[in-house]
């Protein structure tokens, strides 16, 4: 998530069926269902699907600085570990199709970071994780029962999701309808479906179809209540029938964004900047985040999707944003080849192809070496990091220092410190918080394009 897992963070969606468009936008009816035509087989790996995404309009979109949240990062102390990041469910993708790379799940695991939003429910405020590979939005229920692995009934603290919401569905219930969303990391939750208002960075949709969950299996972080999902209208897990564990007839709905969108609230993009030197951030929707850009270096690159469609996972049906940078520097070197790369903000460091990742991390003074344990590389916390960038379009954007030596993960033994570099085997390899630290992010739905402005000095 991002499970941002932003943005991966950050972060899909795309117009829905159910409600009129402006006149200036093109409804795009189905359009986030993957076509044959649309598939890049160029871009193949075992268990991963990359195909190309249609712009919702031509006309150009003025940006201003509005419609902003804060975006708070949790706490990674204590037991409970997020999850939900891209590096932790690719693992998984990975060793069932016979691939490798994010090999040492509870280092994965580890360096995975959650992210909370303030949402506003029929005027209560309530604090939920931003998931970007997924559509849908629930809140917990003030009688929600937590469930164990094999759906046998344990104590609520156990699910360790925070505060209740006290309310109910004021805009009425959808009745014959339910929700059951199940994560790709072994979450699920089920619910019932209505309408309430739902305000969320400054932006209110009145009558949103969303979920209050009743029942599920969760490892949350004691905090948030939730999840506010910004993928596809495609990936909405509504279905039919009063039986809350019964997924076979689905039913699509708008979900948030796209009715923010659809209903002429905000323009078809959102945006992320992620602050270096605390927990804050921001997330914009339909605006830019409050960071000042006028003297950025900027570049675009079409966005595409990547979709998992190993077997076993493709119940939760995740996609994620997808780039392909036009290649690399580090110290005097400068490499051409294409890689695809998912943004995704709940991952902490920067996944690289193996080689890549070895000669970067041997520029380290002195040399970072790889320790299987951690799945990372480390090397002395007051080593010098080489310098390096990402080529995007035109543009190389640079990752401070800073973000390239992590001082927060030391090796108890050898005190040691991770690097941001880290091996992503054989794909698809992960732009994390490392890199995303330093630039500000829009994900420009309206022209098919993911926006950067350089933001590595602050």
């Amino acid at each position: 998530m991002l499970g941002l897992n932003l943005f991966c963070f950050l972060w899909l969606t795309a117009l829905s069926l159910a409600t009129p468009a402006p006149p200036h936008l093109h409804t795009l009816p189905d359009d986030d269902v993957p076509h044959s035509e649309d598939i890049i087989h160029s871009l193949s790996i075992p268990g991963f699907q990359f195909r190309r995404v249609k712009p919702l309009t031509s006309i150009p979109i003025e940006k201003k600085v509005r419609n902003y949240a804060d975006l708070r990062q949790l706490p990674r102390d204590g037991v409970r570990k997020p999850r939900r990041s891209a590096a932790a469910l690719f693992g998984q993708v990975k060793r069932e199709s016979g691939g490798d790379g994010y090999e040492n799940v509870t280092s994965v695991n580890l360096y995975a970071t959650e992210y909370a939003v303030t949402a506003v429910f029929d005027g209560t405020a309530v604090d939920v994780v931003v998931d970007s590979s997924s559509a849908d939005t629930w809140v917990r229920g003030s009688d929600f029962r937590c469930r164990d692995g094999i759906n046998k009934t344990v104590s609520t603290e156990t699910c360790g999701l925070g505060p209740s919401f006290a309310g109910n569905f004021s805009g009425g219930i959808l009745y014959n309808q339910h929700i059951s969303v199940k994560y790709a990391d072994g979450e699920n939750v089920q619910g019932r479906l209505g309408y309430m208002d739902v305000e969320f960075a400054g932006v209110t949709v009145h009558n949103q179809e969303m979920a209050i969950a009743s029942q599920g299996t969760w490892i949350g972080n004691n905090v948030t209540s939730g999840i506010l999902g910004l993928a596809y209208p495609s990936l909405t897990s509504a279905y039919r029938g009063n039986n809350l564990d019964d997924d076979s007839q689905p039913v699509p709905y708008p979900p948030l964004f796209t009715s923010m969108v659809a209903n002429g609230l905000v323009s078809p993009y959102w945006g992320i900047a992620i602050s270096r030197n605390s927990s804050l951030g921001s997330i914009s929707i339909g605006g830019m985040p409050p960071v000042d850009v006028s003297e950025s270096n900027y570049d675009l690159t079409p966005i595409l999707i990547v979709d998992i469609i190993h077997k076993s996972i493709t119940a939760s049906q995740p996609s994620f944003y997808t780039i392909v940078p036009k290649g690399f520097q580090y110290g005097h070197v400068t490499t051409s080849a294409e890689y695809p790369f998912i943004i995704d903000t709940a991952t902490s460091i920067i996944y690289l192809p193996p080689d890549l990742a070895d000669a970067v991390n041997a520029q380290f003074d002195p040399p970072a070496t790889y320790v299987w344990y951690y799945d990372s590389y480390f090397t002395s916390c007051n080593a010098t990091p080489p310098h390096f960038g990402v080529r995007i379009g035109k543009t190389t954007f640079w990752v401070n220092p800073q973000d390239l030596l992590n001082s927060e993960e030391k090796d108890p033994l050898t005190g040691l410190c991770q690097t941001g570099i880290g091996n992503g085997g054989t794909g698809p390899y992960i732009l994390g918080a490392a890199f995303l630290t330093n630039v500000v992010v829009l994900m420009n739905i309206g022209s098919g394009q993911v926006e950067f402005w350089s933001h590595e000095f602050y």
